[in-house]
């Protein structure tokens, strides 16, 4: 036998192996060919009783049918092609139901709380950060859930509040001292105050640093929230992709290591704050953790709840108001003659005239309408069992995201829904809605913000002050003149706010720069207890 015979005798493609392997793979792909065809028709069977929505595809559903970025302004679109505020999205195999209509909303998630309060299965805010198990926000509905929810309230509930109003006065007061001597920093200065209120609450630590760590991470912590975003990642879209190794990829670990570190962060700060000398939310975390059967991961995501409830709602908004004043200025002209004729020049507005300034009460409200943070409405809902509506099936555990973008742009509800017209909520509703509040900035049923309590009390003290104290105008460009503000140019994620523009902090009248100035210097003698660096960096964990 010649060499060459030898070696085709010994050729992978004359084995037995690949004879075998040649027949059976074609089968193999025939039957997995089948496989999915079947499962696709599946879909489409269950399709039909769903919702209208565009048509999937076999595999990736609708994934590349999402606009992105913005695909919220989609979804009100396709609602009112279908002419149904349900409309029903692929993701992948699995069906997201995205509901653009407040009185549909307020059907599912509010009067049938007691099926829609729970959790889908989210892969990223889930899975992979292991909040599914351990985080409030995330938790399915059941007793751990009120747990949570119970301990959340003693810190941020209607009544834990009241007892922040010193603090929070303070860093208001601060706040325009800020604003006055370094306008083109607003954004970092009204962060730092609202992050400062919140870390009080939970560690005991004020935040004195417009770049302070514990603000910074705490701020790139909230972004894991715009993964919820329909569209965004590939995994929600094919859950497998979630196993595959790092070295092939490293997307899935990524998340699950910054996960981990985040936690770590969270409890190190919170045994940190245990050592504070003013009581806070961590302290009496620490101490009741055994009679409550927490784990060190529980701990720090209360802690770290704080700040997804306290802070983006309050700094957002309050940064979309400064816009409105700017765009509107009828409506800060209103609020400024409400102000002067209840306080007057000599003095800022305090508590004691809350319930004399209705004005300042509906800008409040119209600007958690009119530009509400959570697009989205935050973490979607999920029904315990299946359920129907309007002749449609809902299956237990679908994703149920209400589009708060086409609910509060609905004019049928908010006529000439992009004037901000706090008028609307002025000697009750302008148009019935189907809660009292008129809005659902802070969600729906019993998943609602815990954090709105401290939000709403913030926005009102710090919003009156801002107005009593400056006539809030457009900035100037390089020839003096007005900049023209957009109030459609919005960051792309699930917690909107927007893109940086110009403003002037102009003062009121002769007098207020020194009451001002004083006032913060008295703020910040009473806020010393409360000072302190923390020790704790994500680098050292």
């Amino acid at each position: 036998m010649s060499m060459s015979q030898v070696i085709r005798s010994m050729s992978i493609w004359d084995s037995p192996f690949w004879r075998l392997a040649s027949r059976a793979v074609p089968v193999l792909c025939a039957a997995l060919f089948i496989a999915l065809l079947v499962d696709y028709l599946r879909i489409l069977r269950f399709r039909q009783r769903l919702p209208p929505g565009p048509f999937p595809l076999p595999i990736i559903g609708n994934h590349l049918t999402i606009p992105l970025p913005k695909p919220w302004i989609a979804f009100e679109k396709w609602s009112q092609y279908y002419n149904s505020p349900l409309i029903t999205i692929w993701l992948g195999r699995d069906p997201k139901i995205i509901v653009n209509d407040a009185w549909a909303a307020c059907e599912l998630m509010e009067k049938r709380a007691d099926i829609y309060s729970s959790r889908p299965r989210m892969i990223i805010n889930g899975d992979l950060l292991g909040t599914s198990k351990n985080n409030q926000t995330n938790l399915p509905y059941g007793d751990r859930w009120r747990l949570h929810r119970r301990i959340m309230h003693t810190a941020v509930g209607s009544q834990a509040v009241v007892h922040y109003r010193d603090f929070q006065s303070a860093e208001a007061k601060v706040l325009l001292r800020d604003l006055m001597e370094d306008a083109d920093d607003y954004v970092m200065s009204i962060e730092r105050y609202s992050i400062s209120v919140v870390s009080i609450v939970g560690w005991g630590r004020r935040i004195s640093r417009k770049n302070d760590p514990v603000a910074q991470t705490s701020l790139a912590a909230m972004e894991a929230i715009d993964w919820v975003v329909p569209g965004v990642s590939w995994v929600e879209s094919i859950p497998e992709l979630a196993h595959l190794p790092a070295w092939v990829y490293p997307f899935p670990n990524m998340v699950r290591s910054a996960g981990v570190m985040f936690m770590k962060y969270f409890y190190a700060l919170s045994r940190e704050g245990a050592q504070a000398q003013e009581e806070n939310f961590a302290k009496r975390l620490l101490r009741e953790q055994g009679e409550h059967g927490l784990s060190n991961d529980e701990v720090a995501s209360l802690t770290a709840n704080l700040i997804g409830g306290g802070v983006d709602t309050t700094s957002s908004t309050m940064i979309s108001a400064i816009l409105a004043f700017c765009v509107f200025p009828h409506v800060q002209l209103r609020a400024q003659n409400e102000i002067d004729d209840v306080v007057g020049k000599d003095r800022m507005p305090n508590w004691q005239d809350e319930k004399s300034l209705p004005y300042i009460t509906a800008i409040v409200k119209e600007a958690l309408r009119w530009r509400t943070v959570t697009v989205l409405a935050g973490i979607p809902h999920a029904p315990t069992r299946d359920d129907e509506y309007e002749g449609f099936r809902i299956p237990a555990g679908t994703n149920i995201t209400a589009n708060i973008w086409a609910i509060h742009r609905n004019p049928r509800d908010f006529p000439d829904p992009d004037e901000f017209r706090p008028e609307r909520y002025l000697n009750g509703l302008e148009k019935p809605y189907p809660n009292t509040r008129g809005h659902n900035a802070f969600g729906f049923g019993r998943r609602q913000c815990s954090g709105q309590p401290l939000a709403e009390q913030g926005l009102a003290m710090s919003l009156a002050r801002l107005l009593w104290a400056f006539d809030i105008k457009p900035g100037l460009d390089a020839e003096g003149r007005e900049v023209k503000l957009d109030i459609f140019d919005y960051t792309n994620g699930e917690n909107i706010r927007p893109q940086p523009f110009k403003v002037r902090f102009v003062p009121r009248f002769a007098g207020v720069r020194n009451i001002i100035l004083q006032e913060a210097e008295q703020a910040l003698s009473f806020l010393s207890k409360y000072e302190g660096e923390t020790k704790v960096t994500m680098q050292a964990l």
